[in-house]
């Protein structure tokens, strides 16, 4: 037995390189998370059997998650249902491609829980009247602190909505018409679609999904939000840079809200070279996307799309663009110090860190990992002869569970800014803005961006 576990150990730490870069599985390894370390180990068991048994058979992911205060785990600290759907995304939970999945997050500190859903089944099995007729002994037992009877209900309520599902060919009480969001501004001020695909990178009913997100935030905010996807930039524009492309799209195709400013932000993305290109007008996109907003929006899900995943690469694009315009709105757009002391733009030359490929990596780690291996199963060996039966979780569980947010800082792309410097005897004039990004367009409209590969 002890023999079994170390090698069982050694194979699981050996393996960790190649599971970190794995981005074709269809789940994650686990559906209920308890970082705030309340289940009993029996109890733990049964709810991962029956999230994992429910996540393979229907296809979307089940997964539960505590934590002891939401809000260290997600921007969204004052939106418990946001919070939700952002932790789902950004941890990249959910079952296959599209990321479908459906999500109890309970606070166990506040004693409340929200349900998040990601994917285009997730939204619709999750979809508002299926919320609003979801059990209340759900809430009721994280009130309480029954949270084994408020797990088990949800699980039971999400089998409930998968065999609805099955047997009527679409998800309970959704209906397209009825669940689109509602615009809540001028619907007229957009007058061009939102996503273009011309790549084929996308599925329709994926295309149809962003379209209505970033049509809705676009008239959230009024301020467009674009996404434009094309084989090669040059066949759009000739150029060195995809950034000039970017530029031309959104100038020429009267992208923008509103035909006085045009405020918007596009992302641009060229498939043959995988070249990537940000653009956002000045003034309320100025505001909005700061240069380290910007950074941080590219920063968020430039990492989906080095996996090839596209859709959900666009889907936090659409979500931290939410983010930005919402803090902006609220007066507080996100900023970085102004000092400059810590520019979060990587150095050139020699000193900058260099990507490795996938061979490279396992090379570096797998000799350290065998070395930690080795070193673990002497330490357990020893500690074994002396084992007994745990009957806790917290046992078997490192100190403070799970964690939510990727903290390492590893280089992995550069980007570009781009300023286009005109003679004196050009017509349309100059324009400088912060940052020293922003030029004078063509057409006589003002813009600025990153461009960088994937």
């Amino acid at each position: 037995m002890k023999r079994a576990f170390c090698l069982l150990l050694a194979i699981v730490i050996l393996a960790v390189p190649f599971v970190s870069v794995n981005a074709e599985s269809e789940m994650s390894d686990y559906c209920v998370y308890d970082v705030s370390d309340v289940l009993e180990t029996e109890a733990w068991g049964d709810m991962e059997e029956r999230a994992m048994g429910l996540s393979l058979e229907y296809k979307c992911g089940v997964y539960v998650i505590l934590l002891p205060g939401f809000e260290e785990y997600t921007h969204y600290d004052d939106d418990m249902n946001m919070a939700a759907s952002d932790i789902l995304s950004r941890n990249d939970l959910g079952y296959g491609a599209d990321r479908d999945a459906l999500l109890l997050l309970i606070d166990t500190s506040k004693q409340t829980s929200a349900y998040g859903a990601t994917g285009p089944r997730g939204t619709a099995l999750f979809n508002a009247t299926a919320l609003s007729e979801i059990d209340p002994s759900i809430a009721s037992g994280t009130a309480s602190g029954d949270l084994d009877a408020a797990i088990s209900s949800f699980l039971d309520e999400c089998a409930r909505l998968f065999i609805y599902e099955r047997d009527n060919g679409k998800a309970y009480g959704y209906t397209a018409e009825e669940n689109d969001p509602e615009p809540v501004r001028d619907p007229d001020a957009m007058i061009t679609d939102c996503v273009y695909d011309y790549a084929g990178i996308l599925t329709a009913d994926q295309k149809d999904q962003l379209e209505k997100k970033a049509r809705y935030l676009s008239e959230l905010y009024e301020f467009g939000v674009y996404i434009y996807v094309v084989n090669d930039y040059n066949d759009v524009y000739s150029s060195d840079d995809v950034w000039y492309a970017c530029e031309h799209v959104y100038e020429t195709q009267g992208f923008g809200y509103g035909s006085a400013n045009r405020d918007g932000i596009m992302l641009f993305m060229s498939m043959d070279d995988r070249d990537f290109a940000t653009y956002r007008t000045v003034g309320k996109g100025y505001y909005a996307f700061t240069d380290y907003g910007l950074y941080e929006l590219e920063e968020y899900f430039l990492p989906d799309f080095r996996r090839n995943d596209w859709y959900g690469g666009f889907q936090d694009y659409l979500t931290y663009c939410d983010y930005l315009l919402d803090l902006a709105e609220k007066g507080t757009p996100l900023d970085y110090d102004p000092s400059g002391e810590n520019d979060p733009t990587y150095p050139s030359g020699e000193d900058t860190p260099s990507k490795m490929t996938f061979q490279e990596k396992c090379i570096v780690l797998a000799p350290g990992s065998a070395i930690i291996s080795l070193i673990i199963c002497l330490i357990y060996r020893g500690k074994m002869k002396t084992a007994g039966i745990k009957t806790q979780a917290n046992d078997y569980i490192a100190k403070n569970g799970i964690r939510m947010y990727d903290t390492r800082d590893i280089f992995t792309h550069s980007t570009t800014s781009r300023t286009r410097v005109h003679s004196e005897s050009s017509s349309s004039g100059g324009h400088s803005s912060g940052g020293g990004h922003s030029f004078s367009s063509h057409s006589g409209s003002h813009g600025g961006g990153h461009s960088g590969k994937f």
